[in-house]
């Protein structure tokens, strides 16, 4: 048999190191924000069967609105990150993430009662978004490494320090068409269909630009009940198996550009909650989410190489507690107050710096006015992670030379102080016809 050339064997690990983490990054940091309401409610809305801002989150609620309706806004994100990686006695520096750190994400949501007992609606929004960038040099070890690895050989040396993460980006969208049914005045199913378009997914390393796109396809479920002046709301998204196709651009290696596809699987997420008119002017809300991030357990990558290529990730499987208010200050204005807790999903074992993630505490609040038939919606949401200082037990050397592998997930490649947060803005308009 033929032996496979030794710079595309090499390229393999490389690109398992890159294309592997695109696919923990695409789901490893998810915006739940899918209306204005939910940004200044701290995304709890699951079973307020008031708002048309809470269709995006729970469907079956549509069954409780007479009129057809449509809400429409932009959130605009603004993301800080930064690492100190000398904080564990390296030789590296203080760095900011040098990727674009505005976003701004669309949601919309039209629905419109249809024969009797029967609703439709259908919702675009982005369920999931990141981007960070990383100059060379931020992450010594790699350098380091290459500098060892290089007295014996000097092409593997090469690979080693190309592998370092640079940018990380995704963009999609989920096309979200519903179908709601009132059994009765105080009952309500939904039931729909999350066509997720993963439009562009770069993931490089300083060595590696990788390209990449996809879709998948999933399902929904939605419930209400409503009892006196409390509301019961569930609704349960499936995971969405995703294809994703993309092109490795190897030339700073010397390789041709090369072909590669792999799927992922999207988390599902189960949310439930109570709503509770306390009073004519103040409505509270209490949900929990449950999301199955443990889905992400290995990639397996397949390309025109000669070997095969897998990723293990071993995310683990959260929960969000969120309590959002609405208050009516006058008929026409109300005043929107929202908190949550988030647990992160990333483990010790297989930590990226790619997804730099901790645990999390969110602060909302907002306004709405409605004038001429419309209502303009206002929020603002603070979201505060936990620094994370990452100290492996795995060095990166041993994982290069004993287990023959660049994956530096869960090494002291990564090793650092990561401090983060994130400011969001949200406007939009809302209307019933």
């Amino acid at each position: 048999m033929q032996q496979p050339n030794k710079k595309i064997t090499l390229l393999a690990a490389a690109v398992t190191a890159t294309f592997g983490i695109t696919s923990v990054q695409a789901a490893g940091f998810r915006l739940p924000e899918v209306s204005v309401l939910g940004v200044g409610t701290s995304n709890a809305m699951v079973a307020n069967t008031n708002e048309l801002g809470a269709l995006p989150y729970n469907p079956a609620n549509m069954a409780f609105h007479d009129t057809n309706g449509l809400v429409a806004g932009v959130t605009y994100i603004g993301y800080d990150l930064k690492v100190d990686t000398t904080v564990q006695g390296g030789t590296g520096g203080q760095y900011d993430s040098t990727g674009d750190d505005s976003f701004y994400v669309p949601n919309i949501y039209a629905m419109a009662p249809g024969y009797g007992k029967w609703s439709f609606g259908i919702g675009i929004n982005a369920p999931f978004g990141l981007e960070t960038s990383w100059q060379a040099g931020t992450f010594a070890n790699f350098k380091n490494v290459a500098d060892i690895i290089a007295l014996v050989d000097p092409q593997q040396a090469a690979v080693i320090q190309s592998s370092e993460p640079e940018l990380s980006r995704i963009e999609m969208l989920n096309f979200n068409p519903n179908f709601a049914y009132k059994f009765n005045d105080t009952t309500s199913v939904a039931v729909g269909i999350d066509f997720y378009d993963l439009r562009d997914l770069r993931f490089n390393t300083q060595g590696l630009k990788v390209s990449g796109s996809g879709t998948g396809l999933g399902w929904n479920v939605g419930f209400t009940k409503k009892l006196g002046n409390v509301n019961l709301g569930l609704s349960y998204r499936s995971s969405v198996d995703t294809d994703i196709s993309g092109v490795v651009d190897a030339s700073a290696l010397g390789a041709p550009p090369l072909t590669a596809t792999t799927s992922t699987e999207f988390p599902d997420m189960l949310q439930f909650g109570a709503y509770w008119q306390a009073t004519d002017k103040l409505g509270v809300e209490l949900d929990a989410e449950y999301t199955g991030w443990s889905s992400f357990d290995k990639i397996e990558i397949s390309w025109p190489g000669p070997i095969p290529l897998t990723s293990t990730n071993n995310w683990q499987d959260t929960w969000a507690v969120r309590l959002g208010g609405i208050y009516a200050i006058t008929p026409k204005t109300k005043l929107l107050l929202g908190y949550s807790f988030d647990e992160t999903a990333q483990t010790q074992e297989y930590f990226s710096a790619r997804v730099p993630d901790n645990e999390r505490q969110l602060f909302s609040i907002g306004l709405t006015h409605a004038f001429a038939g419309w209502t303009l919606e206002a929020a603002y949401m603070y979201v505060d992670i936990d620094d994370r200082t990452y100290n492996a037990d795995v060095t990166y050397l041993e994982q290069v030379t004993v287990n023959n592998s660049l994956e530096a997930n869960g090494t002291d490649a990564y090793d650092g102080k990561y401090e983060s947060s994130v400011n969001l803005i949200s406007i939009g308009l809302s209307t019933r016809f």
